[in-house]
């Protein structure tokens, strides 16, 4: 009988380590692949992840560079990365080539100052205000938010369709050294390059600070978030905290946008660094304008609805 009892306290002592064990195995980290581009949007992903945010979520994040954004998508279509930053455009190609997605969140643009994009001209054309670029092509990317914010901006100045001329000239680095070279009038940038621009002598014509048309966006493919949701919340809350941490000292982040974002030095002089949102959702009429712009050229063939391309209730509690 004592030797019966020996063997069940030993059995029952197994019987815990196992089940301990099995436990930690468990307790494994959620692990998402985030694809980015060099671009200071991306900035609050590398300072979550330089500063341990993640980790003490209990999530492994894997940041993968890319160096354009038809590389990233397609690295979404194929299942390579499972989240990444981005326009509302993308979002709804990706939705239209058959790749469920759906933005989480938005990234840049709750005001009009954040993310701003800039038609400007070039040092020797003499070009000062909207109408003078009446039949006068402005360089931008084709089918893009560049084109988008063309389109809309000049329509506000009173410019007609078919009074708004474009060149396409897809690299926006070549697009910038062009237009301070006077070899085309005009071009559409983003921040840091327009206001680099600006200081070179460029002139500003118009931008979207006041209608806000350059939102940038979180967002995941279907199948990750219907496996991970709680992982995504987990991931948004480091996010929003790493927002907190640049919006209380962004000075102190100039450095990683040099090495991470490739924002050139001298950009930094005169660009001031953005104020990142905390999680939130993308704004409802903004997206309904982006599909709608994109419906009128026939980028998409159904118009998707808000709640077609966006989750909302993975959000983190607000504080």
């Amino acid at each position: 009988m004592r030797r019966f009892k020996k063997h069940l306290c030993l059995a029952l002592l197994l019987l815990i380590i196992v089940m301990a064990a099995a436990g930690c195995a468990g307790k494994k980290e959620d692990k998402i692949r985030i694809g980015l581009l060099p671009i200071v949007e991306s900035l609050p992903f590398y300072v979550a992840s330089d500063k341990g945010y993640f980790q003490s979520e209990g999530i492994s994040v894997d940041l993968i560079n890319f160096d354009s954004a038809v590389e990233r998508d397609s690295a979404m279509q194929a299942g390579e990365i499972d989240g990444t930053l981005g326009d509302v455009l993308a979002v709804a190609a990706l939705n239209n080539s058959g790749t469920p997605v759906k933005m989480v969140s938005l990234g840049l643009g709750e005001t009009g100052q954040e993310g701003r994009f800039a038609i400007l001209s070039s040092p020797g054309s003499g070009i000062t205000v909207p109408g003078q670029l009446k039949n006068v092509p402005v360089a931008v990317s084709a089918n893009s938010i560049i084109e988008y914010v063309v389109d809309n901006l000049l329509a506000e100045q009173g410019l007609k369709p078919d009074e708004i001329k474009k060149e396409v000239i897809p690299k926006i680095p070549v697009r910038f050294n062009l237009l301070l070279e006077n070899k085309i009038k005009a071009a559409c940038l983003p921040d840091p390059l327009a206001a680099l621009a600006e200081a070179k002598g460029a002139r500003l014509v118009a931008d979207d600070t006041a209608s806000n048309l350059s939102q940038t966006v979180i967002y995941f493919r279907d199948d990750f978030l219907a496996k991970n949701p709680g992982a995504v919340t987990k991931f948004l809350k480091a996010y929003g905290k790493a927002a907190g941490d640049i919006n209380g000292s962004p000075d102190a982040f100039r450095p990683l946008l040099v090495e991470k974002a490739r924002v050139p030095r001298e950009a930094l002089e005169v660009f001031k660094v953005d104020r990142y949102p905390a999680p939130q959702p993308p704004d409802r009429k903004q997206v309904e304008k982006v599909v709608k712009w994109m419906m009128g050229k026939g980028l998409i063939k159904q118009e998707f609805r808000y709640e077609d391309l966006t989750r909302v209730d993975l959000l983190p509690p607000s504080k």
